[in-house]
């Protein structure tokens, strides 16, 4: 009997004060953040500087993972390591190559002085340039493994920047990917929980 009292009781009251649903519900409890970002620090974004003859194609690179990470329900990191796996993959194989060559807008002299008894020599007066307006500086980060890190920066050795590396990498897969060459297979992130016994 206890219980048909208890029920009527608690409708006798919300008849005499009638509340809006959004009353009844109790407010979250806020949780506090965990500062400690060790995720992060585990797994860092790595960054490549983009050279300015290739900003336009980095740009369109960078959209195109967007596009796919969001058509995939998925984050950027995750479609660049899949484009970046399917094109190391081919490098291994031998399917792919890249052969650094001198760019001669980019190529510098150094210059060493020697005593000479020639003639005198004029220095060439500087042209007038008008002023350029500041290109901002581009970069590609993900976070993928230091693995492949260390992967694009042996292939680019001391000739090619990384950044041109990546672009180069990045937009094959991409290629790959619109001729219908490579596929992205969805698969459900399983998390696991260790349990241990405790007596």
């Amino acid at each position: 009997m206890t219980r048909s009292t208890t029920s009527r009781s608690a409708l006798d009251r919300l008849r005499e004060k009638p509340q809006a649903p959004i009353d009844i519900i109790p407010p979250a409890q806020g949780r506090k953040r965990r500062d400690d970002r060790a995720w992060d620090r585990a797994h860092p974004v790595i960054s490549y500087f983009i050279p300015p003859a290739l900003h336009e194609q980095a740009k369109d690179v960078r959209s195109s993972v967007l596009a796919l990470a969001q058509n995939h329900m998925t984050n950027t990191s995750g479609v660049a390591v899949a484009l970046m796996s399917f094109s190391l993959a081919k490098i291994r194989q031998g399917k792919l190559k890249i052969e650094p060559r001198p760019n001669p807008q980019r190529r510098k002299m150094a210059l060493v002085w020697e005593e000479a008894e020639e003639w005198p020599q004029e220095i060439p007066q500087l042209e007038s340039h008008t002023r350029k307006t500041q290109v901002k500086e581009v970069y590609l980060g993900y976070r993928w493994g230091r693995d492949v890190d260390a992967q694009v920066k042996s292939i680019a050795g001391q000739t090619i920047s990384s950044g041109e590396v990546v672009v180069f990498l990045l937009d094959f897969a991409l290629a790959a990917y619109k001729s219908g060459r490579l596929r992205f297979k969805e698969e459900a992130v399983v998390v696991t929980q260790k349990v241990s016994p405790s007596w």
